[in-house]
């Protein structure tokens, strides 16, 4: 099991979680696609195939069309220990 995560000084954890989720944000020219973070435990993607998790990090990090905070750090998959399972 793997989660999508970064390293988020401001978070309480030190660490976000992605949700899964992007929304779509109005803007000038368009729109900005937002990653969404997620907010409890239970909403916090887990992912089964570690490249697919890779492949996901490597998406929100370098897709033109989405917006992260400036100066935060990278998306990386993370492996979940397994004695944690879906309950983390």
């Amino acid at each position: 099991m793997y989660v999508i995560g970064r390293l988020a000084p401001e978070h309480r954890s030190g660490c976000a979680y992605w949700s899964g989720a992007v929304s779509c944000e109005p803007a000038p020219g368009g729109a900005l696609m937002i990653i969404g973070e997620a907010t409890s435990r239970t909403g916090v993607l887990a992912v089964d195939d570690a490249d697919v998790a890779a492949g996901l990090a490597l998406w929100l990090n370098t897709s033109p069309a989405l917006r992260r905070p400036p100066g935060a750090a990278l998306w990386c998959a993370m492996p979940i220990p397994e004695e944690f399972g879906r309950a983390a």
